[in-house]
């Protein structure tokens, strides 16, 4: 199962923190020939496991067909955005790589269409788009958002963030759907591609940001309500017996290496997941 999995990874990073090298050099001999006799016919799940990785405090709930449906809502989300950016403005040498984000949107959408349709699912008609985040009003979050390159990539960056903590949320509840959890999966990676990427555009133009979610960014919504990387700088994660445990005491002290250093790197470890709601208040900024 992949919340065992998950579980079993965790023990199994508890064990090398535990495990002194010079004092004890067979016990990570030890866990880590364990590890390798396991590996092969554990990975699947492990994977998974890892991917949708959830603290007791925030449980996935829903259908499988919430999952798809609220994964299509983004996708959709993403490619009226990608339509709609002016090529002009998009940092020198890029623009092959937003057409490519484009299509492989275009080809998840394809996907996730079917996939509603065949679970008995009802195609909902796309809401109207809205950019700047004024939902089709004068009071706007970024009115310069497809004539400032840097609003551009920050808010290109914000919704494929989300669509990493919206596939979170959809795996688990497709698990038992071979099909489906496999294409999923994959879409789950390209999404985590695009959003590192568009974290080295920003890079390359001087933003302070790494490639990947650290806690909860200063790059959030500007909307409490609407905040895509809320709860992100959690740290609490299940163990092997479903115990709570600071996922920072299992990594390795390095000399140098700061405490803060050290919960950023646990926070980094895990995609949290966005509960369908607050999942759709962040949709909701951008469309009405």
């Amino acid at each position: 199962m992949p919340r065992t999995s998950r579980m079993n990874l965790l023990s199994f990073l508890e064990q090398l923190a535990t495990a002194d090298a010079a004092a004890h050099p067979t016990a990570r001999r030890g866990a880590l020939t364990q590890l390798a006799h396991t590996a092969a016919a554990a990975l699947p799940a492990a994977v998974l496991g890892a991917l949708t990785a959830q603290p007791a405090s925030a449980q996935i709930t829903g259908t499988s067909l919430d999952g798809l449906q609220l994964a299509l809502r983004v996708e959709w989300l993403q490619d009226e955005f990608y339509t709609r950016l002016p090529i002009s403005i998009v940092p020198a040498g890029s623009a092959p790589d937003f057409l490519l984000m484009r299509a492989q949107q275009r080809q998840h959408i394809a996907l996730l269409e079917s996939y509603i349709r065949t679970s008995g699912g009802v195609l909902a008609a796309r809401p109207n788009y809205d950019f700047t985040g004024g939902r089709g009003g004068s009071n706007r979050i970024f009115p310069d958002v497809f004539t400032n390159t840097s609003t551009l990539l920050l808010v290109a960056q914000v919704l494929e963030d989300l669509g990493v903590r919206v596939y979170a949320y959809a795996m688990p509840l497709l698990a038992s759907n071979n099909a489906q959890i496999d294409s999923l999966s994959r879409m789950f990676a390209v999404e985590g591609r695009h959003a590192a990427h568009l974290r080295q555009l920003r890079r390359q133009a001087g933003a302070t940001v790494k490639h990947w979610i650290s806690g909860t960014e200063a790059a959030a919504l500007p909307t409490a309500q609407a905040n895509v990387y809320a709860e992100e700088d959690r740290v609490m994660q299940q163990v092997a017996n479903l115990a709570l445990r600071d996922a920072s005491t299992l990594l390795p002290t390095i000399g140098g290496i700061t405490a803060a250093e050290i919960r950023a790197a646990a926070t980094e470890a895990f995609d949290e997941p966005l509960t369908y709601d607050a999942a759709s208040a962040i949709i909701q900024v951008f469309t009405y």
